[in-house]
């Protein structure tokens, strides 16, 4: 019997050989037909190494069906064996969800913060120096004024925190069906801010019963609806909440606009719920011919050019002033986004600070400016403002000769409590002193920081500023 099982163990041996020299099998698929217990596993010698894993956090924004593409192929495509792990955070939960995560020790490797909370993240050691990673040819592929605005974040003795990758521009938008069946003139948007008002009663009072209004003034996402946009577009008018003339605050600047969104709300001219309208649920009425006008951020705008495509006639303009006296009298102010970290906690900040980078790359910024989702703010790419994007439309949001960057305000932080001031004042009585208080509060703060050194009033105090040219304060 012995003798008859080892040859059955040569025969089979010996066919499996002449298969192998017939079709070619390697040394471990022979060896794997042997059941003598003694095969050689190579799978686990010839797999690839795991990946590393990076969370890179962002805010929900109508761009990230985009985003999510680019991110893709650099996961497919990238030589360092990183994984992008994309965390999307609603925009009304972001910075209530991040300070949670960072405070526990759990936050993401990178992410983005708004410039106004910059300062926080960086005294709380939340956020990495990257200047030792960062060569000098990127740093000269930004304008001067987005590498000086980086220097002015606390600490940043020499130190680069973060750097914007793009900006945000206003502009008024406007059905012009809606204007023609109320008698305006589609071709002559409103000037002023009394002008709105008429406007948007004329069109709210024509179309009673059709669930038409005159405009939408979402306010559901405070900072972003809300306080970006209005004082924005007041710097079409001169004002903005910090004289950069006098170095002081004064909030009250923007009692024409909060008496201006008053009146509108309580003659029935806006659409309704403002209070709890998100810009998303406002650019779908929009696109469905309910709303006749809005103000609208570049990057609100972008869903008219993907996901809500107008069936109605529209137009872009630029902002209405205060009165005719004050339009044109400054430029629109120009908001900066894209203040991506690398968080100082992170097991990988070397793989870390490549995400960080990619997030600049035009790999990543080129086909979200294609599709009319973002105004890039590096040089070469800013070059490419000239080149047509995926929609024409959009370029009428391109910043040009009446849109500015503004310098950095002194106190950023603090001055985050100005939007509760705000909404107070359009839910109240505007010549409440609230608006006086909350400014008085700011200098009073500012006179310490600049008594104790913590601040250089010299960097916030130009006596020959120009609300035109916002940047020419030296």
């Amino acid at each position: 019997m012995k003798s008859k099982r080892l040859q059955l163990v040569f025969s089979s041996l010996s066919l499996t050989l002449l298969a192998c020299l017939g079709v070619g099998c390697s040394n471990g698929e022979l060896f794997e037909d042997q059941a003598t217990g003694q095969a050689i596993d190579k799978t686990s010698m010839d797999s690839p190494p795991a990946k590393i894993h990076i969370q890179f956090a962002q805010w929900s924004v109508p761009s990230t069906k985009f985003i999510e593409e680019a991110i893709t192929r650099f996961n497919e495509n990238n030589n360092s064996n990183i994984q992008i792990d994309f965390l999307n955070i609603p925009l009304d939960r972001y910075i209530e969800t991040l300070n949670k995560l960072n405070a526990s020790g759990s936050g993401p490797d990178v992410f983005e913060l708004p410039r106004e909370w910059l300062n926080s993240y960086i005294t709380k050691e939340w956020v990495s120096d990257l200047s030792s990673s960062i060569s000098p040819a990127f740093i000269s592929s930004f304008p001067d004024w987005a590498v000086n605005s980086s220097k002015e974040l606390i600490d940043s003795q020499g130190r680069i925190y973060s750097l914007p990758s793009n900006q945000i521009t206003y502009r008024l938008i406007y059905n012009k069906d809606l204007f023609r069946e109320s008698g305006l003139d589609p071709d002559s948007p409103p000037r002023t801010f009394s002008e709105l008002v008429k406007a948007a009663q004329l069109i709210s009072s024509n179309e009673i019963g059709r669930s038409k209004y005159g405009i939408a003034m979402p306010m559901g996402e405070e900072w972003m609806d809300f306080v970006q946009p209005m004082e924005a577009i007041n710097g079409y008018s001169g004002v903005h909440f910090y004289d950069f003339k006098s170095g002081k605050y004064d909030l009250t600047v923007y009692k024409p606009w909060l008496k201006t969104i008053k009146e509108l709300n309580e003659n029935g001219g806006v659409f309704p719920g403002m209070e709890n309208m998100k810009s998303s649920q406002a650019m779908a009425q929009f696109a469905d011919g309910n709303i006749g006008m809005m103000i609208a951020s570049s990057w609100q705008a972008s869903l008219l050019f993907d996901q809500f495509s107008p069936k109605n006639d529209w137009g872009i303009a630029l902002p209405p002033a205060i009165d005719n006296a004050r339009v044109g009298k400054g430029a629109i102010k120009v908001d900066t986004a894209g203040w991506n970290v690398v968080n100082s906690g992170t097991p990988y900040p070397k793989e870390a600070a490549k995400v960080w980078e990619f997030l600049y790359s035009d790999e990543y910024i080129g086909p979200l400016f294609a599709h009319s989702s973002m105004i890039p703010i590096m040089n070469s790419q800013a070059n490419d403002l000239a080149k047509p994007t995926a929609t024409s439309r959009f370029r009428e949001f391109l910043p040009g000769s009446n849109d500015s960057v503004y310098p950095d305000t002194p106190l950023i932080l603090e001055e985050w409590s100005r939007k509760k001031i705000y909404r107070e004042a359009v839910a109240g009585n505007q010549d409440d002193p609230s608006l006086l208080e909350e400014s008085s509060r700011l200098n009073t703060l500012l006179d310490v920081a600049v008594t104790s050194m913590t601040i250089d009033i010299n960097h916030y105090y130009f006596p020959g500023f120009n609300p035109l040219k916002p940047m020419d304060h030296k």
